[in-house]
C-alpha cells in the first residue's frame, strides 16, 4: 500500500494547501448535488422499488439531466481548484516550495489540461450511469414479475451499485493521469492519453493504483449509502456531503499527481533526502582510517 500511505504521509506534512483550496468547491457541491449518488441512489426509492421508468430515471438523475446549471457550476469550481492544487504540488515537487504565489500562473498550466480530465471522466461516468439504469430496471422488471420482496430487490440493487462503482474506478483510473501528463510533459491529449495507459500497462502496478485509490474512497460511498437508508435529516446529508465530497477531492487529486511522479520515476526536491548534503570530506577520512 506504498502509494496510498505516500500519499496520506505528503498530506500530513502538507495538509492545509490542498484542503483550503478545496474547500469552496466542497461547499458549492454539498448543496448542488450528494456524493457517490451512483451508489447511494438506492436509498431514494424509500423501500418502494417497483417504479416505473419514468420515476426511477428522475430517482437516479435528479435534475441534472434537465438543468444541467448545478452540473456545470459543480465542474468550473472543481476545475479550478484542482488546477490549483495540481499546479502547486507540482511545482513543491520540482522546487521544494508549496505555496499558492501566481496563481494565475499556476491555473495557467493546468486549467485546460485538468478540463479536458474531468470532461472525459463525465461523459463515461454519464454512460456508466446509463449503464445502472439499465441494470435497474431490468432488476425492478424481474422482481415484479416474480413476485420478489422489494427489500431483497433493494439489496441486490444496492450490490450491483457498489460493483459498477468498483469497476467505474477501473475505467477511471487511466483518466487520472491525463492532466498531470500534458502538464507535466506538455503532450497533447492524444499523446497524454497513450502514455498514461502505457505508465500502467503493467497488470500488477495497474492494480495496485487501482486498489490504493479505491480503499480511501469506498467507505465514503457505503457512508453515503448508509445515511441514505437511515432517513439522515436533510443538515446531516448536506454536513456529511460537504466532507466527504473535501475528502474525496483532496485524496484524488494529491493521489494522481504523486502516484504520477512515482511511477514515471521522477526526483522530488521535496522529499527530505534531495538536501541532505553530502559530507565527502568525511567520508574521505572514515576510509582512509580504515585502510591504516
Amino acid at each position: 500500500m506504498k502509494y496510498m500511505s505516500q500519499t496520506f504521509s505528503y498530506l500530513r506534512r502538507n495538509f492545509l494547501l490542498p484542503t483550503l483550496v478545496m474547500v469552496v468547491p466542497a461547499v458549492v457541491a454539498c448543496f448542488l448535488s450528494t456524493p457517490y449518488w451512483e451508489v447511494s441512489f438506492a436509498s431514494a426509492f424509500d423501500y418502494q422499488l417497483y417504479r416505473s421508468a419514468g420515476e426511477t430515471f428522475r430517482i437516479m438523475f435528479g435534475d441534472s439531466w434537465q438543468y444541467l446549471w448545478p452540473v456545470i457550476v459543480i465542474a468550473v469550481f472543481q476545475v479550478v481548484a484542482a488546477s490549483l492544487v495540481m499546479s502547486a504540488i507540482d511545482r513543491h515537487f520540482r522546487t521544494g516550495k508549496l505555496s499558492l504565489r501566481d496563481p494565475l500562473r499556476l491555473l495557467n498550466n493546468s486549467i485546460f489540461p485538468m478540463a479536458i480530465g474531468v470532461a472525459i471522466m463525465s461523459v463515461f461516468s454519464i454512460i456508466w450511469r446509463f449503464v445502472l439504469f439499465g441494470l435497474v430496471m431490468l432488476v425492478q422488471v424481474i422482481g415484479f414479475s416474480s413476485g420478489m420482496p422489494q427489500l431483497a430487490a433493494l439489496a441486490i440493487i444496492s450490490i450491483i451499485a457498489i460493483v459498477l462503482f468498483v469497476s467505474h474506478l477501473v475505467i477511471v483510473c487511466p483518466m487520472l493521469y491525463f492532466a498531470p501528463t500534458m502538464v507535466i510533459y506538455g503532450y497533447g491529449f492524444r499523446d497524454a492519453a497513450g502514455t498514461s495507459f502505457k505508465l500502467i500497462s503493467s497488470k500488477r502496478r495497474f492494480f495496485k493504483l487501482f486498489l490504493q485509490l479505491m480503499i480511501p474512497l469506498l467507505p465514503c460511498a457505503v457512508i453515503q449509502m448508509a445515511l441514505g437508508y437511515i432517513g439522515a435529516p436533510l443538515w446531516a446529508m448536506r454536513l456529511s456531503g460537504f466532507f466527504i465530497f473535501l475528502y474525496t477531492n483532496v485524496y484524488v487529486t494529491v493521489y494522481s499527481i504523486l502516484t504520477f511522479y512515482r511511477i514515471s520515476e521522477l526526483d522530488r526536491r521535496d522529499v527530505k533526502f534531495y538536501f541532505e548534503p553530502l559530507n565527502i570530506e568525511a567520508d574521505d577520512k572514515k576510509k582512509g582510517g580504515g585502510g591504516k
